[in-house]
């Protein structure tokens, strides 16, 4: 909070905080006071709290004692809950008129004063307000507002207050139908872990955390403002299971003391936005992940940057528009989100706030957008906050204004500070983290499912592995060249150094060209087109560096979910990733063709033809291939010619399912991958029964999706699913 004790409790405050202790007055007892007071002000609640906490033992029935502990305990850093019974009997004696002073009176530096001033009522009211005790926190909102007058600095937050417990009473009576889920104790651990960023595939998790690293090096370095270790970034990874592994530190945390936290992550986990705290000054930097190292973080360029406070920032899956968080002059209110668009020069332009209906005169904070460029979730204190911070979401219109933020609602939202909140590319699942009871720290990372009709709609997400052979680790050389065929216009992405994932983003209804490269080779190629579907859709891709046989001893079905074959020998990092400049490529997942040029780089298109191609569309939950048919037998024979020929043969393999559901195989994606096991079964009997050794023939790369509009209950419309489910091979 950027207002102290200094601020809350009137003009009396501006007197000196130090006094000549009076002849025969308690010199234990007035240099405890004298203590807690400076702590106060310095806004460290905690150590001041240990102080009144004893003097209150001492003298249990003085008024100004239990408020500055109960004042103590709401402002600490995990203490707030503490708080309750020293503000309830703060203001029960000050409301008695204990010890007949008058309120108007009060010294919060004499040792003497026994009351509490009237400011006692209005935290009271927000101690009843996060216990759910509506009725009583509007009592005693009303009463500090009735006695405080309009002129006091609190009487608007109070009024405020009393907004929020009507708007808390509305969410809570309709609750939504979420299912909450601790991320477990893998990730958590005994120290607070918060501010989840999550890679758009889905299978890197950042975050921070207060707890002791590994080796200890932090374990004597303390916030004294907390009193626990500075904030640092850790990250887990998903295995080939789809099970979160044990947190890394970032290379990049200071040694000792300073704040470092994750804010956002660009699509392809491969740049970090973070939040540094540069001597109070909060700024905005980015990382790139070089090979398997994190490197100096340098400041975001234009003026995203102020001598002011800003705390988040989130960037588009285009790299494109950068939003962030300041509480800067010329805003609607305290913190605000503004935004900042890639020029023409690769720099970032002059920040300009996104105004209303999203900025209100309260505070706005954690900014995210997700990866279709339209849907914003964010943090705010205003609207219909049930109190603190809520979590809010509105959508970009087609003219580019926002619509109105919808609270997303109990038991998500509490009456606390509900701050940091991310979701997966489909938009079924959120991270964010909570104090709640029962976790494994102070605060824990939760995940959420969420209600199918909030899923992502328009969104077309390409992602997979790039996969070299056992043992050995993925070519720094390695790049993914996407070309749009209808404009031309390429894009470099590069896959992550330690287990060769990529990512991209694809708008629908367009055509690509996928080059996969190693020392410029092209090493695998495909056109593939991406449906005009308004629903979310995502292409799992498995691309071999060295194409393995097709009747080797793992089966499709067995294709990874996480890490992939040979990535558990990490290699040497590379040393030719470029760290980011300020102002220039943030999102770290690609070169435009324009910067290819730059850098005296050209793409040409390759010859992505093969010499057959099979397609077999399905009825629901079918998934065989019938020997005797005709398109098949032709396929088997383009198959034996090339091994004739060539000694060999390549194959790609695609397998899709539609959304609607199957019970017989559990989920779409099992469908999916088995459809792909049965082509890949029947290619081997089919060449066998020609004479031919399937052994010759190798899997150049595997394709799993599933795809095509949300299912609404009508599964017999087979002209509407069925085009997505399917498996289609293609030789060379």
């Amino acid at each position: 909070m950027k207002h102290g004790y200094a601020f809350l409790l009137s003009a009396a405050l501006l007197a000196p905080t130090h006094r000549v202790i009076a002849q025969g007055e308690n010199t234990t007892f007035a240099w405890k006071f004298e203590e807690g007071n400076k702590l106060m002000e310095e806004k460290l609640y905690n150590q001041s709290a240990e102080i009144w906490d004893k003097l209150v033992q001492e003298q249990p029935d003085n008024s100004n004692l239990n408020y500055k502990l109960g004042y103590c305990y709401f402002h600490s850093y995990n203490q707030k809950h503490k708080a309750l019974p020293y503000l309830e009997k703060a203001a029960a004696q000050r409301s008695s008129g204990y010890g007949g002073f008058n309120t108007a009176g009060y010294d919060p530096f004499d040792t003497k004063e026994r009351n509490a001033p009237a400011e006692v009522d209005y935290y009271l009211g927000r101690a009843y307000h996060l216990n759910g005790d509506f009725d009583k926190a509007d009592a005693s909102y009303q009463k500090f507002m009735d006695e405080a007058g309009k002129s006091h600095a609190l009487y608007g937050v109070a009024a405020r207050g009393k907004e929020q417990t009507a708007n808390a009473r509305k969410l809570l009576a309709d609750p939504k139908p979420y299912q909450i889920s601790n991320v477990g104790k893998v990730v958590n651990q005994d120290h607070p872990d918060f501010s989840p960023v999550l890679s758009v595939d889905g299978n890197a998790l950042f975050f921070t955390s207060r707890r002791i690293r590994p080796d200890s090096s932090n374990s004597g370095v303390i916030d004294p403002v907390a009193g626990l270790p500075f904030e640092n970034i850790y990250v887990s990874y998903k295995d080939r299971e789809g099970n979160w592994q044990a947190p890394e530190l970032l290379n990049i945390n200071p040694p000792e003391g300073g704040h470092l936290a994750s804010v956002n992550v660009a699509a392809d986990g491969q740049t970090l936005f973070i939040y540094r705290d540069d001597g109070g000054d909060g700024n905005l930097y980015e990382s790139r992940l070089v090979g398997e190292l994190w490197s100096d973080p340098v400041l975001i360029g234009s003026d995203v940057n102020t001598k002011s406070w800003e705390t988040h920032a989130a960037i588009t899956a285009d790299g494109n528009t950068l939003y962030f968080v300041s509480d800067r002059k010329g805003g609607i209110g305290g913190r605000d989100i503004y935004r900042v668009v890639k020029l023409p020069t690769g720099e970032w332009s002059k920040a300009q706030t996104i105004g209303s209906p999203i900025n209100t005169p309260y505070d706005e904070d954690a900014v995210f957008i997700h990866p279709n460029g339209r849907t914003m979730f964010f943090a705010s204190k205003g609207h219909n906050s049930m109190g603190g911070f809520d979590i809010f979401t509105t959508e970009m219109q087609e003219d580019g204004t926002w619509s109105a933020p919808v609270n997303i609602g109990a038991p998500l939202n509490t009456v606390d500070d509900d701050v940091f909140f991310v979701t997966t590319a489909d938009g079924r699942r959120g991270y964010f983290s909570s104090d709640k009871i029962g976790g494994y720290g102070e605060k824990d990372i939760y995940f959420v499912d969420l209600p199918e009709e909030m899923e992502a709609e328009g969104l077309t997400v390409l992602k997979g592995f790039i996969i070299p052979p056992p043992g050995t680790s993925l070519p720094p050389s390695t790049i993914l060249y996407v070309t749009d065929k209808s404009t031309g216009e390429v894009k470099a992405y590069k896959p992550r150094q330690r287990d060769g994932v990529y990512v991209v983003i694809l708008p629908p209804c367009k055509e690509y060209n996928l080059d996969y490269r190693v020392d410029d080779k092209t090493i695998h190629t495909e056109d593939i087109y991406v449906e005009c579907e308004t629903a979310y859709q995502e292409i799992n891709k498995e691309i071999y560096l060295n194409p393995v046989s097709i009747t080797g001893p793992a089966s499709i079905v067995d294709l990874p979910k996480g890490s992939p074959p040979g990535s558990k020998e990490k290699g040497e990092p590379s040393t030719t990733g470029e760290p980011s400049k300020p102002g220039g490529t943030t999102s770290g997942e690609y070169l435009t063709d324009a910067q290819l040029k730059e850098k005296g780089k050209t793409h040409t298109m390759p010859d992505a033809s093969y010499a057959a191609e099979y397609a077999k569309y399905y009825e629901y939950n079918k998934k065989d291939i019938d020997q005797a048919e005709t398109d098949w037998k032709g396929f088997i024979d383009t198959v034996v010619g090339l091994i004739d020929k060539n000694g060999k043969a390549t194959i790609v393999i695609e397998a899709s399912a539609s959304k609607v559901p199957t019970k017989t195989f559990g989920t779409n994606e099992n469908l999916s991958r088995q459809r792909m096991e049965d082509a890949r079964t029947r290619l081997i009997e089919a060449v066998r029964a020609r004479g031919k050794n399937p052994d010759v023939i190798f899997l150049e790369a595997v394709n799993s999706l599933v795809q095509g509009p949300a299912y609404k209950g009508d599964y017999i419309n087979t002209e509407k699913y069925g085009k997505f489910q399917y498996v289609k091979l293609k030789t060379r």
